[in-house]
């Protein structure tokens, strides 16, 4: 008999470890099925002991243990992925459970039994890792076309030494179509995995990737970083900026960060790689914590013409009588109108880009300045166009995250003011403008209700592929799903986005910027009412060189990453019960500072949610004394360490 001690794969909080008997023999790291909660659950076992040496133990233990369950895989994680696992977890204030839940997903946890490994022990040289860690992290900048031509030429060089690399993607269609480019002239030694294959696939690609002898490439998602491929050599993370790469639930860990400390702790090499780097990693690269790679380029290039309009030249009409404003502002520029004629007349191809969906995506009180929110859940609402029962066409807000629906005929919550004004301009009425005037162009749209999945995404990029004179009008979603080339692209406007306090915005911009001006290759057009901001004439230029040297000197001044490590806490409740929380967060966690805050979204589903911020100075972290009291703190705190944001 056994007495073996196990730690769950699952988001549960607070659970370090469990202990239950049995009569099998069980290896360290084996994945096995654990009762837990009424439910069986799957667990890794950490260590294990003959009962036999536990007697006096088991006599003293206030609770009975368990038989254990099934074992489902023996040995399947190798050392450096465990010891990878066991740091994450660490660092971002969680446990092993739960950063393996994240990491293993169920279906490949589900099918383990199925999927082969490698049986020999992996062995590790500390001096090797140390070593490797200071001269083998490249970067990798440059425009898409030149850094698929530089990863071609480092699979040739990788296959000559007989190595394999991991190509690692945060979507499934960045991994796609990927996969549709490297694969060429290597075809059966490139391999895709991700989460929307299928099982049967899935285990099949494994097992194919597993009993391989040729140096391969595998291009994947994070889920496949467990992957057991003795030769792989090198882990390339591309879109290395894509904030998809951050969790959005508990540990709320970063895949990224996950597949360097792996690649750390198996001695091998790394490279972060997109059209512009974070600024976090392009500081590492000039402090020479990072190497620069063979492609590395401060300034995108673009054949496309580059046009800045100023939307305040169309000034709004006012009454003389009264000095009222009597007319709205113009939402098309006449340079964008000629630009659609030219596609249209011509048969070219033109993309417009506008922020969200519906008609404004935000409405203020013109007195008290107050964003009108959602009833039931508090996020600003968007103005949207629907048809009544009668097949009447009226205006109402809406909420996307909800999905309530109002009349817009309303006043202030606050003040009582009937003065509410729209701000900003919403992909709704941008279709609505275009129409108006152009009758006949054809409008291909891509937003979150028209095309909800990734089939009817590509399924509307093809149609407009296909039809030359058309637009494919759309937001962010959008631009994850664009690769080719085309004739003209339109900005409608950004300027929402300058309204959001987020030490990051400026640099969400930029990337946009960038992201939509290499795609373009004859007329490239933005228009703005804040064409002042310095963040438009580094997009036009390409210039990435001198936005890093201009923020990165705001983020020294205002203590932001990457001379910060961030520690975010946060509590969602009543406003007099989280705050008499927050205040015994502070207590446990005295004598590290915490800055105490609202949320800028101040209610979610009618709950107040305060922030605590702990700012660390650089090398700080891990912090074993404030690690202790992270843990102790009760788990309705959310701990995000080095979060995307402050709002």
């Amino acid at each position: 008999m056994f007495i073996i001690e196990t730690i769950p794969i699952a988001k549960t909080i607070g659970i370090k470890s469990l202990s239950y008997f049995t009569d099998q023999e069980v290896s360290i790291g084996a994945i096995v099925d654990i009762p837990l909660r009424n439910k069986i659950v799957k667990g890794i076992v950490i260590s294990i002991k003959p009962a036999i040496d536990m007697k006096s133990e088991i006599k003293k233990s206030s609770f009975a243990l368990k038989k254990l369950g099934k074992i489902k895989a023996m040995n399947f994680f190798s050392n450096s992925f465990m010891e990878t696992v066991a740091y994450i977890a660490d660092y971002y204030a969680s446990n092993i459970g739960s950063v393996m839940n994240t990491i293993v997903p169920d279906y490949i946890l589900k099918n383990i039994e199925k999927l082969k490994i490698n049986k020999k022990v992996e062995k590790i040289n500390p001096n090797l890792i140390e070593e490797k860690e200071k001269k083998e992290k490249y970067a990798i900048q440059g425009d898409e076309e030149e850094r698929y031509g530089n990863w071609k030429s480092l699979i040739r060089q990788e296959f000559a030494r007989r190595k394999s690399i991991f190509f690692l993607f945060p979507t499934i269609e960045e991994a796609e179509y990927a996969f549709s480019i490297l694969e060429k002239g290597i075809e059966g030694y490139a391999f895709l995995l991700h989460g929307s294959l299928g099982d049967k696939k899935i285990v099949e690609t494994w097992n194919d990737i597993m009993r391989d002898k040729h140096p391969i490439i595998v291009i994947a998602t994070g889920a496949f970083l467990s992957i057991p491929r003795e030769d792989i050599e090198s882990i390339v993370i591309e879109r290395e900026s894509n904030r998809v790469y951050r969790g959005i639930g508990r540990p709320y860990m970063d895949i990224r960060h996950f597949a360097e400390i792996l690649a750390e702790k198996r001695g091998i090499k790394v490279f972060f790689s997109d059209n512009f780097l974070r600024l976090e990693t392009l500081n590492r690269k000039n402090k020479g914590e990072i190497i620069e790679g063979t492609l590395f380029k401060w300034r995108s290039l673009s054949t496309g013409k580059d046009t800045l309009v100023d939307m305040r030249q169309y000034i709004v009409k006012k009454s003389e009588e009264t000095g009222q404003e009597i007319s709205s502002f113009k939402i098309i520029s006449p340079e964008v109108e000629a630009l659609i004629r030219r596609t249209k007349d011509k048969s070219e191809r033109m993309i417009i880009f506008g922020l969200r969906k519906g008609l404004a995506p935000s409405t203020v009180c013109a007195d008290c300045q107050n964003i009108v929110l959602c009833n039931k859940c508090s996020l600003p609402v968007v103005i949207h166009k629907v048809k009544n029962e009668k097949g009447e066409e009226k205006n109402v807000f809406m909420c996307h995250r909800c999905g309530e629906r109002r009349s817009t005929e309303e006043y202030c919550k606050i003040c009582g003011s009937w003065r509410l004004a729209t701000f900003g301009i919403g992909i709704d009425l941008i279709e609505e403008k275009i129409k108006d005037k152009f009758k006949d162009i054809e409008i291909f749209r891509i937003d979150g209700e028209n095309t909800p999945n990734d089939k009817s995404i590509k399924s509307i990029i093809q149609k407009y592929r296909n039809k030359p004179g058309s637009i494919l009008l759309g937001g962010e979603m959008m631009l994850q799903y664009m690769h080719d080339k085309v004739e003209n692209t339109a900005i409608i406007s950004l300027d929402s986005l300058f309204s959001i306090p987020d030490f990051r915005i400026q640099e969400k911009i930029l990337q946009i910027l960038i992201k939509l001006r290499s795609l373009t290759s004859r007329d490239f057009i933005i228009q703005t009412r804040k064409s002042d901001e310095k963040v438009f004439e580094y997009g036009l230029k390409g210039n990435t060189n001198d936005f890093y040297k201009d923020t990165i000197i705001e983020r020294e001044k205002f203590h932001y990453p990457p001379f910060t490590t961030l520690i975010k806490l946060t509590l969602e409740g009543n406003k007099d019960n989280i705050v008499k929380e927050m205040e015994i967060a502070q207590n446990i966690l005295d004598p590290y500072e915490v800055e105490v805050f609202p949320a800028f979204t101040h209610t979610v589903k009618g709950k107040y949610v305060l922030h605590g911020l702990i700012r660390l100075q650089n090398n700080k972290w891990i912090d074993r004394a404030l690690l202790e009291k992270l843990n102790s703190l009760s788990p309705i705190v959310s701990i995000r360490v080095d979060p995307e944001h402050l709002l």
